[in-house]
């Protein structure tokens, strides 16, 4: 059979095409998204794809919000990192197989509560900031610099106030050029020195009947 003057979508490889593009259409499976609300407790956000949808007919609609999507939170053996996040943060939201619905609610093993694949409820949201934050080595910082931690292949980097409650132990040398501030004990087994000045050896001029202090006693 001569197929020369059949339209291509006629022949077995055009309709296969079509078929193949129809199945992509209905796939969902990552995008961008916008953060439009954000929900603290429950760590979840309602969220705005920022990709359109491509129809059938090759014209672009925007895809409809998306809501109650889990946000990524990186943890195990009960400790976490959880990024705040506010409306206007972006990220890529992932969509599952299946439906997870029953899995958000039980965390564990479970049959999905539909047969529906790869729908857009069925979203995980992964905060990304999109753009270079200027460092080759581990950052988190706030969106201005002004605080940053940063891990580098010779130490730890801390840039803005620290509030610690609890204790610290050190057994290298603490070096500052702010001000250290303690409403609880301070304690070391070595030399303490600010401004030059040793804690255990400075004495004060002008003491009793004009002399000099003697150094600190324990």
């Amino acid at each position: 059979m001569n197929n020369t003057n059949l339209n291509h979508s006629q022949t077995l490889d055009g309709i296969l095409k079509m078929v193949k593009k129809s199945i992509f259409i209905e796939l969902n499976v990552c995008l961008p998204a916008t953060v439009v609300s954000y929900n603290s407790a429950d760590n979840t956000v309602d969220l705005q794809p920022a990709i359109q949808a491509v129809l059938k007919d090759n014209s672009f609609v925007s895809l409809p919000q998306i809501f109650d999507i889990p946000v990524l939170e990186l943890g195990g053996a009960g400790l976490s990192i959880k990024i705040p996040l506010q409306a206007g943060d972006t990220g890529i939201v992932i969509f599952c197989d299946r439906d997870i619905s029953l899995f958000k609610q039980e965390k564990k093993n479970t049959q999905p509560n539909t047969l529906r694949k790869h729908d857009l409820s069925d979203g995980i949201f992964i905060p990304m900031r999109f753009g270079n934050s200027g460092s080759s080595n581990i950052m988190i910082q706030s969106e201005d610099g002004s605080t940053q931690f940063e891990v580098t292949s010779s130490g730890i980097n801390i840039k803005g106030n620290i509030n610690i409650e609890g204790n610290i132990t050190s057994s290298g040398n603490i070096d500052t050029s702010g001000t250290i501030s303690a409403t609880g004990k301070i304690s070391s087994d070595e030399e303490v020195t600010a401004k030059t000045i040793n804690l255990t050896t400075h004495i004060h001029t002008g003491g009793h009947n004009g002399g000099n202090t003697g150094t600190p006693v324990a």
